[in-house]
């Protein structure tokens, strides 16, 4: 296949990240393939190996504009630092409740967190480090509140973040229905974003309760 030349770099960039998309939606993560991307996006293959250096980096590049906490880090970051100590629990929740909405919308970071889990890869390895240093960031926001007190909000977080992919995955692949909600329903996702705003609310009064 012949292919026209493409003299805008961010152009081409993009053109290459945006063809790791469609891929990932179509076959997941297995079906990443240089010559594949390259015909997607209609550039020479070489052009991949010039701006990404390999096909690990295209796909870093790809994670970057797409994983959750990197892609709002910016605006989570100065959200963070707007949001006084008393609103801590408030931050929290939003980032909870977000993160469902997007990983429910998202099948891209479905794929991506499906590959993280299921196979051993230094890529995924490196690329789930760097989401925890974002995350570990605003977990310490909390740390004035809970350092005095058994409630491990870590803990709590791990638990509702791994909740929240495996309730979507399950409903992606084996139906909508887990524990009797459907949350491919708008009443069932409402009834897991509230829970996941009173999970976090009883984490910070039990806290509160022993320091009174």
């Amino acid at each position: 296949m012949k292919f026209l030349p493409m003299k805008n770099k961010k152009e081409t960039k993009q053109k290459l990240i945006q063809a790791v998309g469609e891929i990932i939606k179509r076959k997941g993560f297995a079906g990443l393939k240089i010559s594949k991307i390259a015909n997607l996006a209609e550039v020479d293959r070489k052009l991949i190996y010039r701006y990404f250096t390999n096909l690990d980096g295209l796909i870093e590049a790809y994670v970057k504009e797409n994983d959750y906490w990197m892609l709002f880090s910016d605006v989570l970051k100065e959200v963070a630092e707007e949001t006084p100590s008393s609103n801590v629990k408030g931050l929290i929740v939003a980032i909870l409740q977000n993160q469902f909405r997007y990983f429910y919308s998202g099948k891209e970071m479905q794929e991506l967190i499906l590959w993280e889990i299921s196979q051993e890869n230094p890529l995924m390895r490196s690329i789930h480090h760097a989401r925890e240093s974002y995350g570990q960031k605003f977990l310490a926001m909390t740390d004035t509140h809970f350092q005095r007190t058994s409630v491990n909000i870590r803990a709590v977080t791990a638990l509702l973040v791994g909740g929240i992919y495996y309730t979507i995955l399950h409903a992606r692949f084996n139906g909508g229905m887990i524990s009797d909600i459907d949350i491919n329903t708008d009443v069932g996702q409402d009834s897991i974003l509230k829970a996941l705003e009173q999970i976090v609310g009883w984490a910070f009064e039990a806290a509160d309760k022993e320091l009174l």
